[in-house]
């Protein structure tokens, strides 16, 4: 009799991504920062993380320039092995919420997130 529960029903080749350091992450300015940045963290070239994502070498060039869309993020984390970019997303909608200043499209994700 084989038993299920001694192995996991996927095995990942990739490691889960991980935190970045708090200081990697005020060092970063603007989201395409953090993009970059973890990009380079990575060691990894662009036709690489493409690959990993399941995307072309230009997506990835072009996620560069004007930020990783919501939907690919996931994918970006495990390609790169960081989660630099969504902590720095999450980082900019506390700022904006302690100063009073929430986006209608945070507003209506928090309502979402409490139906769910």
């Amino acid at each position: 009799m084989i038993r299920q529960g001694l192995l996991p029903h996927r095995i990942e080749g990739l490691r889960s991504p991980s935190m970045a350091s708090a200081d990697t992450l005020r060092l970063c300015r603007s989201e395409r920062d953090a993009v970059l940045a973890s990009i380079t963290l990575s060691g990894l070239s662009y036709a690489e993380i493409g690959a990993r994502c399941g995307v072309t070498k230009q997506a990835v060039e072009k996620w560069a320039r004007k930020g990783v869309p919501d939907v690919r993020l996931p994918a970006f984390s495990v390609a790169t092995g960081t989660r630099l970019v969504e902590q720095y997303a999450a980082l900019q909608e506390a700022l904006r919420a302690a100063e009073g200043r929430i986006r209608e499209r945070d507003h209506i994700a928090s309502i979402v997130r409490a139906a769910a």
